[in-house]
């Protein structure tokens, strides 16, 4: 199970580089820039350790912790301050209002690390909270765009495949996307209750969801919604949504959610448990300019940056389209992975039924997903 740690501090640069540096350890991040952001995530989330900021804009850090210990459903939580104030009051004051290490920065890499991993190891947090999720196997990686078209099921299905194939692990294949399941039919899948009857249980899903998967012949594992436009009404199901991907974790290793366009209430409740988010994009300038905001919106909710790639997706021909170059600086981000059009095989794979990755293994488009998966996998 990837374990969370929350930071609170109000300054981006530590925001953005601690957190990437603790995600390429395996931690999962979630970020606060304000004290009143910070305490609720930390009630929510439930987060394994915080790392906490002294000077931050609303609340101080002391106080923080303060409120951190004296609330029931946090008390326990591990608290490091991180912080510029380096004088032994202000340790002093930190360790009393219940922190348990204290980080002067800049602090080495090496040293937060060693110090992060100290206190884990020792903290009875997980141990003895009430009601802990049971370790997850697999790793949850969320697909999504700012806008529907774009192609987005289509990388889901193909991404899924490639990294069953490159990694010879468990992967599971689901989008969430109720009355607008488009996955099935792509691959002649017949048999989509599945997921409904998930979202209608009330019990324990882990005993039902080995009964409801369907193995594609590909060797991946499915559980797909319908496109029947009545089932759309399982869009407010947010929380099952969210407890369905929780509980799908412990039935592969890698588990690829096609969660759709924009932050619908199903994403909001679900993207916070993803360990990658896959954000899709098309090289129009209108299209990037939302995605910017989406991803911003993202960092805002207390997303960590190192949580993000970003995938190009060109379906019409270069010459009335931006280039990878240009998307790039208007995105104001790096572009992991761009994919080339491919109308021909697209259509072909659509009246066959047949994906593109294993319709043309050989063509420039599998090359493509053989590289995103490989970044994914790392």
């Amino acid at each position: 199970m990837a374990q969370t740690i929350l930071i609170i501090d109000d300054d981006i640069d530590t925001l953005k580089l601690v957190g990437i540096m603790l995600e390429r350890k395996g931690f999962r991040i979630l970020a606060s820039t304000t004290g009143e952001k910070g305490l609720k995530l930390a009630e929510n989330e439930n987060p394994d350790l915080i790392l906490l900021d002294v000077m931050m804009p609303d609340i101080n850090g002391y106080d923080i912790a303060r409120s951190i210990r004296s609330n029931p459903d946090t008390e326990s939580i591990p608290i490091i301050m991180f912080t510029a104030r380096s004088q032994v009051d202000d340790k002093v004051e930190g360790l009393e209002a219940g922190a348990d290490a204290y980080i002067t920065k800049p602090a080495r890499p090496r040293e937060l690390f060693a110090q992060v991993n100290s206190i884990l190891k020792r903290s009875p947090h997980r141990a003895g909270a009430a009601g802990a999720v049971a370790p997850r196997k697999g790793k949850l990686i969320g697909v999504i765009s700012s806008k529907g078209g774009i192609g987005i099921s289509t990388l889901a299905t193909n991404l899924a495949i490639e990294m069953h194939n490159q990694s010879g692990k468990e992967v599971l294949l689901s989008d969430f996307r109720p009355g607008q399941g488009t996955i099935s039919l792509d691959l002649d899948v017949q048999n989509t209750s599945g997921l409904i009857k998930l979202l209608e249980e009330e019990g324990d899903l882990s005993t039902i969801i080995p009964d409801v998967l369907i193995e594609h012949k590909s060797g991946i594992k499915t559980l797909l919604s319908s496109y029947q436009p009545s089932e759309a009404k399982f869009v407010n199901y947010a929380d099952q949504f969210r407890q369905i991907a929780l509980a799908v974790q412990t039935q592969a290793d890698y588990i690829i959610l096609d969660l759709g366009p924009s932050l619908s209430p199903i994403v909001t409740s679900v993207i916070p448990e993803c360990d990658k988010i896959l954000i899709c994009l098309e090289p129009s300038p209108g299209n990037i300019t939302q995605t910017r905001i989406l991803i911003q919106d993202l960092i805002n909710s207390g997303i960590g940056e190192g949580r993000f790639i970003t995938a190009l997706i060109n379906r019409q021909r270069s010459g009335v389209q931006l280039s990878w170059e240009q998307a790039e600086n208007q995105l104001e981000r790096k572009i992991d992975q761009i994919f080339t059009p491919v109308p021909e095989l697209a259509y072909q794979s659509a009246m066959t039924k047949s994906p593109m990755i294993l319709r043309a293994d050989d063509s420039m488009t599998a090359g493509q997903f053989r590289d995103l998966a490989q970044f994914i996998l790392g």
